[in-house]
């Protein structure tokens, strides 16, 4: 950033870019630390649990609640890129600003009304031999065990399931695309397809590390509903390996995710080396005009020469 006062240059760091890195940085450290708090209890490596010093409610919106908007957001880009896909002619009039910043709003009241509370009805329980944390046992059960079905299916499966539809619909509108101009397929164009491919690859995989999770809140469900006093040591070990699997399955997730974006977008890439090297701005602003201009000159060339040809001729 460039400040200008009294005919004076100050070149500063680009604070959007670092306050963007922050905050990512920021949620992958924490969440990374609260799974990995949680893998040392469950190893019998700490005696404290985090659920214990904070509380239930408190630790569980910490750790989930980033994790499940960032899903929904996902989710809502994913939407936004597939109708771009399917009606191109149409798009400009559905996917506008203040839809975006409708569905911002709704995603963030639709997980404060319904995630939040749901959490607060837990307690930690010592005792308790799979999660620590019980259900307070003033409060409605029923209505407990329908908002954690309402958790499993709208905040789980339902968002990576929209991403892998979308990553399918990305990929086969790449391959079309492929097949109709082999012959003069752009670089760009080929570098697109290979990131289609990647995507859908990615997003098969979020999906499949999120489903054990799912499954879990089936098996629970079912249980409490049907079996509440029926305590079955196999399927409390099934339980078990499904948490823990859930638990290493999520932290690689959230913890790649930084890497996996630094290695797909190339803006995303050239910002973080910029912030990294701290480059000035009127240098790398320069840089950008020094390069539109290579490029404007090289698809000029063509042309000139052209022009001078006709010319020629006649």
């Amino acid at each position: 950033m460039i400040m200008n006062h009294n005919n004076t240059t100050l070149d500063i760091c680009n604070d959007n870019l670092s306050y963007d890195t922050s905050v990512l940085a920021s949620k992958i450290i924490w969440y990374i630390s609260g799974v990995f708090w949680l893998w040392c209890v469950n190893m019998s490596f700490i005696k404290t649990d985090p659920r214990h010093v904070l509380s239930c409610g408190i630790f569980y919106c910490i750790l989930i609640g980033s994790t499940t908007l960032s899903n929904l957001y996902l989710a809502s880009i994913s939407i936004d890129r597939s109708i771009m896909i399917l009606c191109p002619m149409r798009y400009r009039s559905i996917v506008t600003r203040p839809h975006a910043i409708c569905r911002i709003i709704l995603i963030c009241l639709v997980i404060t009304l319904v995630l939040i509370p749901h959490y607060f009805y837990l307690h930690y329980d010592a005792k308790a031999i799979l999660f620590l944390c019980n259900f307070t046992s003033s409060n409605n059960r029923q209505r407990i065990h329908f908002i954690s079905l309402i958790h499993t299916i709208l905040f789980v499966s339902i968002p990576s399931l929209i991403v892998c539809i979308s990553s399918i619909i990305l990929l086969n509108n790449r391959r079309q695309h492929k097949r109709k101009h082999k012959r003069t397929l752009s670089l760009n164009a080929r570098r697109m397809h290979k990131r289609s491919v990647l995507i859908f690859l990615l997003s098969l995989w979020f999906f499949l590390s999120l489903l054990p999770a799912f499954i879990v809140e089936i098996f629970v469900l079912y249980d409490r509903f049907f079996y509440d006093d029926i305590r079955c040591s196999i399927r409390l070990k099934i339980y078990k390996i499904l948490y823990n699997c859930f638990l290493i399955f999520s932290s690689i997730n959230y913890s790649t995710k930084f890497y996996i974006r630094l290695i797909v977008s190339t803006s995303f890439r050239e910002s973080f080396i910029q912030f990294i090297c701290c480059q000035n701005h009127k240098k790398s602003s320069g840089l950008i005009k020094m390069n539109n201009k290579n490029k404007n000159k090289h698809r000029l060339l063509p042309l000139l020469n052209q022009n001078k040809a006709n010319v020629i001729e006649i």
